[in-house]
């Protein structure tokens, strides 16, 4: 059985010849050449994977639009757009069912609290029925564009009337 090496001639170019093989050095040279890339490509990911994960924000920022109060004084609607994770993050318009004396933060979007989340710049139109019952009315631009939907929170009903786009379709704004 023959085996192949490359050696350098006296014109400096590669040759395959006889039996004796590659010398440790060319092998080194091999090996440096085909794992060094791939080395440095690690370290690189692993660089990157590092500097993601301590960088990485999760906080919500809540912009509150506008506050509805119910009939009876006792809970709002409040209208607010939540925006997340920065320049590659989302934003949503949402509702939140409130005790006219709760605040809106973060932990609010996060809850079910929240009734509904409409990707933004979907819109959403709300107004209080009754004491007990709230409606909200949406354009859905298609099957991804709302995140959350919830029927009831403690003593109150939502109803929902959901719209979907076409040509003729007027925007509805938020209030």
């Amino acid at each position: 059985m023959r085996t192949l090496g490359v050696h350098r001639s006296s014109h400096n170019r590669d040759i395959c010849c006889g039996d004796e093989g590659m010398s440790k050095r060319d092998l080194k040279i091999l090996f440096f050449v085909i794992t060094a890339p791939f080395a440095a490509l690690g370290v690189f990911t692993v660089i990157i994977t590092g500097y993601v994960v301590c960088t990485y924000d999760d906080s919500i920022t809540i912009k509150s639009e506008v506050e509805i109060l119910s009939p009876d004084g006792v809970h709002k609607a409040v209208v607010f757009t939540a925006a997340w994770g920065g320049g590659a993050g989302g934003k949503s318009h949402s509702v939140a069912v409130l005790n006219s004396s709760d605040s809106l933060d973060e932990s609010v979007y996060r809850s079910d609290r929240t009734v509904i989340a409409v990707r933004c710049c979907d819109s959403i139109d709300v107004n209080w029925l009754n004491d007990s019952m709230l409606h909200v009315r949406y354009i859905k631009e298609d099957e991804y564009a709302v995140y959350r939907v919830t029927k009831k929170w403690n003593e109150i009903s939502i109803d929902y009337d959901e719209i979907e786009t076409t040509a003729a379709t007027p925007t509805l704004h938020v209030p």
